[in-house]
């Protein structure tokens, strides 16, 4: 089944900051406003994932559950001058279930989601099976934002 991704720039969140600038071990305080708008976001938005679909945060490799706070996290959404970004990718589903890669997601990962960091730090990814439920739930939560569609890289 294909896959559709979806990015969420931080700009549809932080409209009066321009987000190439956002750098997790900056303490301006436009840059300090604009991160926690869009954690504070990132949190609600995946709650709300959460609780409607009965879904769990799994990291893509282990089979125990996580936090919200894994996602809405300054290491996971932002870039950092000095240590870069960890590129990571998380699954949101009602199970675990034991996946050996992207590769095997993107083959196997039906009614899930998998969430991954831009490694810009300015944009969150949102990746699921096209005729899912949850990919048009997505886009009408989103409809006041600026979506653009973004492969999924397996390597």
């Amino acid at each position: 089944m294909k896959k559709i991704g979806i990015a969420v720039d931080y700009s549809n969140i932080c409209k009066d900051y321009n987000t190439v600038y956002l750098d997790r071990d900056n303490t301006d305080p436009a840059t300090t406003k604009c991160m926690k708008q869009v954690l504070a976001w990132t949190k609600g938005f995946i709650s709300e994932i959460l609780e409607n679909f009965e879904y769990k945060i799994y990291s893509l490799n282990s089979s125990i559950s996580v936090d919200v706070d894994d996602i809405a996290s300054k290491r996971f959404l932002f870039y950092s001058l000095e240590k870069e970004i960890t590129l990571q990718s998380y699954v949101i589903q009602k199970e675990y279930v034991e996946y050996d890669g992207l590769a095997a997601w993107e083959l196997e990962g039906e009614e899930s989601i998998l969430v991954q960091n831009d490694e810009d730090g300015g944009a969150i990814y949102f990746f699921a099976d096209e005729d899912s439920q949850i990919l048009p739930w997505i886009r009408n939560k989103l409809h006041n934002f600026s979506l653009d569609e973004v492969s999924l890289q397996t390597k």
